[in-house]
């Protein structure tokens, strides 16, 4: 069995087991509190993974690799601000929004504010983690094209209609229980690569003089006309994107749905705020494992496309870890793009049908209608990224 086909297999494995694990959470649903916020039971390792997981997706993984193919490694500083944003949350706010019991952000914001400024907070959610549905979900046809070699389009329909499946059938406790194999799966696959692609393949390359590590790396892109200061730079993007990477997470990571909705389901305060901070750690070295595969498909000259970067890098691996760094990357992906469906179909059922439109009805219609907000939305979101496939970072941050 050649690398390629020892992926597709664990993919297709994977989705299985994922899928049960969602039919096995569906059990636990029994009522809206427990598709939407677990019931307030999650305890602090379901809440930090979760956290963890959600901002490990295709932003973290496809998007980071893209960037630092075209721009260098300034890219690590999307999780360096998203670490710091996430404690902000965690010190500052998680306490509030566990106080309240709300289920959403826009919730909050009632409590706070008035009637017009959360309807508006709501609206401008649903618009936001729809844009944010889109591009995760090309992500993940991203990665599903590089494993499996299929068209990228048929790819990225593949993967948002599993998502919305296996979404609307455990709710937050699927999510959460399928978070714990995610994270799993990431921080034995992307490491095991990262460490694989600078002291197995990159002596291979020409010019690297036989040397492993970021020194042979240098040495193949200078001889290659590149330059490895500008490319291992933490400031290559530039003084303004820099920026906008601090400013992106410090301040939307205390408002992000489907980031801090795990601390809604905690079992209280404590956990709340302290898993939080414990989920900030382990977002901080993905950047540079996946950066560093981007450089390196650039530097080897396996792809023009910066999108198909990273699945091309861990195709030249050895076909286990191939296997394990493209898991790696697909539970990153697919945990964010649960997520970011499950905060938009959330907040869609619960402050628009539910609290804003039609007060009045059965804890059960609310079930119901956010299982649909997750159908509907997950298929139009699926349909809009197949036909227009955007860049995935950039087209976030903006």
């Amino acid at each position: 069995m050649n690398s390629r086909e020892l992926m597709v297999s664990l993919v297709a494995l994977y989705l299985l087991i994922v899928f049960m694990m969602s039919v096995l959470a569906a059990r636990r649903v029994k009522k809206s509190e427990d598709f939407i916020v677990s019931g307030y039971g999650m305890g602090m390792f379901y809440v930090a993974l979760a956290m963890a997981a959600e901002y490990m997706g295709g932003l973290g993984t496809i998007g980071c690799a893209e960037r630092a193919f075209e721009n260098g490694m300034g890219v690590i500083w999307y999780h360096i601000s998203a670490a710091i944003g996430i404690a902000v949350f965690a010190i500052f706010f998680a306490h509030y929004y566990r106080k309240y019991r709300v289920q959403t952000v826009p919730e909050y914001t009632y409590y706070l504010y008035d009637v017009k400024t959360w309807k508006a907070q709501t609206v401008l959610n649903v618009i936001a983690y729809t844009t944010f549905l889109i591009i995760e979900i090309t992500a993940l046809g991203s990665i599903l094209a590089g494993i499996t070699g299929i068209d990228l389009s048929l790819a990225v329909i593949i993967g948002g209609l599993f998502i919305t499946a296996y979404v609307a059938l455990g709710g937050m406790w699927g999510v959460a229980y399928t978070s714990l194999l995610y994270m799993a799966t990431m921080y034995i696959g992307l490491p095991l690569a990262f460490f694989w692609i600078l002291y197995f393949k990159v002596p291979e390359l020409p010019g690297s003089g036989g040397l492993a590590g970021f020194t042979g790396l240098a040495n193949a892109m200078a001889a290659k006309g590149m330059d490895p200061g500008y490319y291992f730079s933490p400031f290559s993007l530039g003084p303004a994107a820099t920026l906008g990477f601090l400013i992106g997470g410090i301040l939307a990571d205390p408002a992000a749905q489907a980031t801090i909705n795990y601390a809604f389901g905690a079992r209280n305060w404590k956990v709340s705020r302290l898993a939080p901070l414990f989920a900030a750690a382990l977002v901080v070295p993905l950047s540079i494992w996946t950066g560093t595969a981007g450089i390196y498909a650039k530097v080897a000259g396996l792809t023009t496309n910066p999108k198909l970067a990273l699945g091309q890098a861990f195709t030249t691996l050895p076909p286990v870890i191939g296997a394990l760094g493209s898991a790696g990357v697909f539970a990153a992906i697919i945990s964010t793009a649960a997520a970011i469906l499950f905060a938009d179909a959330t907040v869609f059922a619960r402050d628009i049908l539910h609290r804003w439109l039609k007060p009045e009805v059965s804890d059960e219609q609310v079930l119901k209608w956010t299982r649909i907000s997750v159908v509907c939305i997950g298929i139009l979101c699926t349909i809009g990224a197949s036909v227009s496939l955007p860049e995935i970072l950039r087209s976030a941050y903006f």
